[in-house]
C-alpha cells in the first residue's frame, strides 16, 4: 500500500528538484498530489516521470489532512502559506517535512539532517540549513578523533531566495555595472559584487539543536553568487591528531568527498555529496580548518528531504 504524500509548491527550485529525486527514486512507492500557495487562483501545471499534473490553489488547512506526508517546497510567504500554519496548529496527527524552512513554521518544526533525525519519533521535521546539514554529516564521521568544539562561518546563495531572487541579482548586477543603485533588493539587500553579513541568532539555536553534544560558534554571511552552499567549519579536538588518519577517516565516508585544490563551488551542482577541501591543520594538531561545499537544492533540501519522508513511511 502506498502512502498518499502532497507536495505544496511543486513548480519551486526545491520543489522540481524533489519531484526529481522522486522520480529517480525506485524503492519509495508513493501517492502523489500538489497544491500551490501563489496568490493567484490558477492552475498550474507540474510533471512527474512524464506525466503531467494539475497543481491547483491550496484553498485551506482542510485539504491537507488527508495526506499521509505533507511536504513543503515554498519559497516565500503568502496569504496561503498561513493554512500550513493553521495545519499544524489544529492537525498535530498531520507528518511535515518543511524544505522551504518557512519562518511561520519554524516554531512548530524540528531540524533534521536525514533518516537519522527521525528515529528519536516526531513526526514534524523541517530540513536544516544545507551547511549545517553538511557539518553534521563531517562531526559524525571525525568522531573517533573527539572533537570538542568547532566554529561554522555559513555564506548563503541567492538561490535561497527562490527563482525570482536570482533575477534580481542579475538585475542588480546590470545597474551596478553601470554606476547606478538597483532599485530591487534581495532580502532588503544588494547582493550583486557584495557580501552583506547577517544575523545568525536563527541558525545558532539550530544547530543546538541538530548538533547538541558538540559546542558550535556560528556566523552567516549572505553573498552574490547564484547558487551553491559554503561552510567554514573549524574543529577543535581533544588530544592532537595526525592528518593521515583525519583523512582516511573521512575518506570511509561516501557521502563526503574529500576534492583537491582549488575547489570550485561550480562542482557541488547536482550531487547528492558533500564536497570537502583539504583539512589544514594546526602546528599543534589540535585544530583542523576545512571548507565543505554543497548543492543546498539536494544536500539540505530534496535529498535530504527525501531520506527523512523514507524514515517516515
Amino acid at each position: 500500500m502506498s502512502t498518499r504524500i502532497l507536495i505544496i509548491d511543486p513548480l519551486t527550485l526545491l520543489g522540481r528538484e524533489f519531484l526529481r529525486c522522486l522520480e529517480d527514486a525506485t524503492d519509495v512507492h508513493l501517492e502523489v498530489d500538489y497544491r500551490h500557495t501563489a496568490d493567484d487562483d490558477e492552475l498550474q501545471i507540474a510533471e512527474l516521470a512524464a506525466e503531467p499534473a494539475l497543481v491547483p490553489p491550496l484553498a485551506g488547512p482542510d485539504q491537507l489532512t488527508d495526506a499521509g506526508i505533507v511536504v513543503i517546497a515554498s519559497d516565500r510567504e503568502t496569504d496561503r502559506t498561513r493554512h500550513l500554519e493553521d495545519l499544524l496548529v489544529r492537525h498535530p496527527d498531520v507528518a511535515v517535512v518543511d524544505m522551504g524552512r518557512l519562518d511561520g513554521l519554524a516554531d512548530f518544526t524540528h531540524p533534521a539532517a536525514g533518516a537519522a533525525s527521525v528515529s528519536g519519533g516526531g513526526r514534524r521535521f523541517r530540513t536544516a540549513q544545507p551547511a549545517l546539514v553538511a557539518t553534521a554529516m563531517v562531526l559524525e564521521t571525525v568522531g573517533p578523533l573527539e572533537p570538542v568544539r568547532a566554529s561554522l562561518a555559513v555564506v548563503d546563495p541567492v538561490s535561497i531566495h527562490g527563482r525570482d531572487a536570482i533575477d534580481t541579482l542579475v538585475h542588480q548586477a546590470g545597474h551596478r555595472m553601470q554606476g547606478g543603485i538597483p532599485d530591487h533588493m534581495i532580502d532588503n539587500q544588494v547582493l550583486a559584487f557584495s557580501q552583506v553579513a547577517m544575523d545568525a541568532d536563527t541558525l545558532m539555536e539550530e544547530a543546538a539543536e541538530l548538533i547538541p553534544n558538540i559546542p558550535l560558534a556560528l556566523s552567516r554571511t549572505a553573498v552574490g553568487c547564484f547558487h551553491g552552499h559554503v561552510g567554514h567549519l573549524g574543529l577543535e579536538f581533544a588530544e592532537p591528531v595526525d592528518d593521515p588518519e583525519l583523512r582516511e577517516l573521512i575518506e570511509t565516508r561516501p557521502t563526503i568527498v574529500l576534492s583537491d585544490l582549488p575547489l570550485s563551488l561550480a562542482a557541488v551542482a547536482d550531487r547528492d555529496q558533500v564536497l570537502l577541501a583539504q583539512p589544514q591543520l594546526s602546528p599543534d594538531r589540535r585544530m583542523a580548518a576545512m571548507t565543505v561545499m554543497v548543492d543546498g537544492l539536494r544536500i539540505g533540501g530534496a535529498s535530504t528531504a527525501l531520506d527523512i519522508v523514507r524514515a517516515m513511511i
